[in-house]
């Protein structure tokens, strides 16, 4: 009996590490990628809030101006929670009013570096203020029916991929890597290199 256990220890030791090893998982059904078929979909899930996807993010941007022409970055703001899902609101107004380029980091900057609460709408007014965005539109795009539509999809998104917590990088719909299973934040990013490798291998 005593060998018995210990040859199934033995296994599931062996089975553990070469989960660990591959770095990522991969859903039982592909989640269909948004972006066009010619190409391969990252896709960035993270929160504002927080300090691994804020550590994350600058060497997402600088991977993410490296790769092919045949890879897209998009990015997904989880919205586990009410807060969170206030703060995915804020991301959905930057891609309206097409100022995701110029106040993304910014805002994960005001509330890690300034330490800011900006779990208000009038939080948010006043960020954007500093943008030349006026509170009305602010207030208008909150709850709009574009953002409504994207809190909605993209929560729908996050349940499919079975992602549980940030930062998480999806790719090609299929296979998830987070810090967890990558070992560390940096491994995130390549393993991703890996996984895209072996995606346009099997195309």
């Amino acid at each position: 009996m005593t060998l018995l256990r210990t040859g199934l220890l033995l296994l599931l030791v062996s089975l553990s590490g070469n989960l660990l090893a591959d770095g990522y998982k991969t859903l039982d059904d592909r989640i269909r990628p948004q972006v066009s078929s010619d190409k391969i979909e990252v896709t960035a899930i993270f929160s504002y809030t927080c300090p691994y996807c804020y550590q994350l993010e600058p060497q997402l941007q600088t991977w993410s101006e490296s790769l092919p022409d045949d890879v897209e970055v998009v990015h997904l703001p989880a919205a586990f929670n009410a807060q969170w899902e206030h703060l995915a609101r804020a991301y959905y107004i930057l891609n309206v009013l097409d100022m995701t380029e110029q106040a993304h980091m910014a805002l994960f900057d005001r509330i890690h570096q300034d330490n800011a609460n900006l779990g208000s709408q009038r939080a948010l007014r006043n960020f954007f203020a500093d943008f030349g965005v006026s509170g009305e539109e602010v207030d208008q795009l909150y709850s709009s029916f574009g953002v409504e539509s994207r809190v909605k999809q993209d929560t729908a998104r996050l349940r499919n991929y079975k992602v549980t917590g940030v930062p998480a990088l999806v790719i090609d719909g299929q296979y998830v890597v987070d810090g967890n299973s990558a070992g560390s934040l940096g491994n995130m990013l390549k393993v991703a290199d890996d996984l895209i490798a072996q995606v346009r291998a099997n195309r």
